[in-house]
């Protein structure tokens, strides 16, 4: 369950690297996304490889902390600054 969680943050933290290449396959397909639809785009496409990936590995994975750590992930910063009691976030 831990694994899972923790997949989920990494998923979250780091879609948006991801997001320059799923643009790229997209363009080569011949179709196009606005900016905010990619990201969404991204996003539910690392969470489902994610998945796919703990299946293979053999984990058992929970798709409600994969979303819960995904959404943890996107907003660690506002949820950081909020524990460690600094307003800049």
């Amino acid at each position: 369950m831990l694994f899972t969680l923790i997949s989920g943050v990494v998923v979250g933290a780091y879609f948006d690297i991801a997001s320059e290449y799923v643009s790229s396959g997209l363009d080569k397909a011949g179709l196009s996304l606005g900016a905010e639809e990619l990201r969404l785009f991204s996003f539910a496409l690392c969470l489902a490889l994610a998945a796919i990936l703990l299946m293979l590995i053999g984990v058992n994975s929970y798709p409600v902390l994969l979303c819960l750590g995904g959404a943890l992930g996107v907003a660690r910063k506002p949820v950081l600054a909020r524990i460690t009691g600094n307003k800049s976030g």
